[in-house]
């Protein structure tokens, strides 16, 4: 998948061109959320933070918050932040999958999930914004179906923390209804 855009919009460009001049060394963020959605992935929708899986190297994972965390500095220059999640469902392979991101900067490194990884993120949360979110990505032919059921059973639904597995299955048959109304019902 090729992600057409060189840079996000402001004030993201400046806000991460200001993390890049402030980072010692190279920094992997594993990206995730709205922003992802929105800046990346095209959807008319507002964020304020950027929600990272992960940080390599861990020790850059400090600092990135400190100088862009809630609260920040760079928080209170730019009005949006960084907001590393500290627990969520995602699938097992989803490093394998992974999209760079702008690749503008020196030393800061977006990598974003995949569209079907990162619907399946949205999962244990699940209210209305992330609704949307999913539905846009289907619509926008991002994510389709099957490889969505494919992924939730084999990739998620097996090492799921938290709710029970039944309340994902729920759900995800409400997402499944909701994005393909002419589509087998539930799970496959």
């Amino acid at each position: 998948m090729s992600t057409e855009k060189s840079r996000p919009h402001e004030p993201w460009f400046s806000f991460l061109s200001d993390l890049d001049a402030q980072l010692k060394e190279p920094a992997d963020l594993h990206c995730i959320g709205g922003f992802v959605v929105s800046q990346l992935f095209g959807f008319a929708r507002e964020t304020a933070d950027l929600d990272i899986l992960t940080v390599n190297p861990r020790d850059a994972g400090t600092r990135i918050l400190q100088v862009a965390g809630r609260g920040s500095p760079l928080q209170k220059k730019h009005d949006v932040y960084i907001d590393y999640v500290g627990v969520a469902n995602y699938p097992a392979d989803y490093e394998d999958r992974l999209l760079r991101a702008f690749p503008v900067w020196t030393k800061l490194r977006l990598w974003a999930l995949e569209p079907h990884d990162l619907a399946l993120t949205k999962l244990e949360r699940s209210n209305e914004r992330d609704i949307r979110d999913v539905i846009y990505l289907a619509q926008a032919g991002l994510i389709n179906r099957e490889t969505l059921v494919k992924r939730f059973e084999t990739e998620l639904e097996p090492y799921i923390t938290g709710r029970t597995p039944t309340w994902h299955r729920t759900t995800m048959s409400i997402w499944l209804d909701e994005c393909w109304p002419e589509a087998p019902d539930g799970p496959a």
